[in-house]
């Protein structure tokens, strides 16, 4: 009889790619383990950094605000002199402001009419920053509609403007500083009466940050 047994081969083991799929995909799982925990360990500390330090929001107004050397010429061009205060109150116990860049409009019906930008400047906390600014238009074309509505102010002897101010913030808290954020002020209803120099009344403004 035939030995089948000896006829048999021993069959090769092949290498099965299981086990290098597995090790990717605990990289992958613990990668993605590391983001989440750094990203939950931030929330948290951003968290407790808000309820410690409470923020309030900051709050602007404009006060003694006048216009001289007005003039309104027969074919729309204004001058005049603007001068005014902003006063920021910073309210907050923990938290200082970096003001890295500041831009102040005067406009009429959102026609800008005046332009200045201001060095930076810090507010420390607990802080009300006065900022005494004049800003000067000078042969400013001014549209049709918006001349028709300022002869009629000036007849009546007052003018009635907006202050927009547009800056570049950074919070600080201790040691920390927030990333930059952009603060947009905007004083609505800034009257003052030609015949007089300083007789505005304050004008509050919405701030979003």
């Amino acid at each position: 009889m035939c030995d089948y047994k000896s006829n048999l081969k021993p069959m090769a083991l092949k290498t099965s790619p299981v086990q290098p799929a597995v090790r990717r995909h605990s990289l992958v799982c613990y990668v993605v383990l590391v983001v989440l925990t750094l990203i939950f360990i931030a929330a948290v500390g951003f968290l407790i950094t808000w309820f410690v330090t409470k923020p309030k929001k900051l709050h602007y107004t404009v006060e003694n605000a006048s216009v001289q050397h007005f003039n309104l010429t027969n074919d729309n061009h204004m001058s005049a002199t603007f001068k005014f205060t902003i006063q920021s109150h910073n309210l907050n116990h923990r938290v200082s402001v970096y003001y890295s860049s500041v831009e102040i409009f005067v406009k009429f019906k959102d026609q800008t009419l005046a332009f200045d930008t201001l060095e930076p400047f810090h507010q420390p906390r607990m802080n009300v920053k006065q900022i005494d600014d004049t800003l000067v238009a000078e042969n400013v074309v001014v549209s049709k509609s918006n001349a028709k509505y300022l002869r009629a102010q000036t007849l009546s002897g007052k003018i009635d403007f907006e202050v927009f101010v547009k800056a570049r913030v950074r919070f600080k808290v201790g040691v920390w500083k927030t990333a930059h954020h952009t603060a947009k002020v905007k004083c609505s209803h800034v009257t003052v009466l030609l015949s007089q120099l300083q007789n505005s009344q304050n004008s509050s403004c919405d701030a979003d940050m």
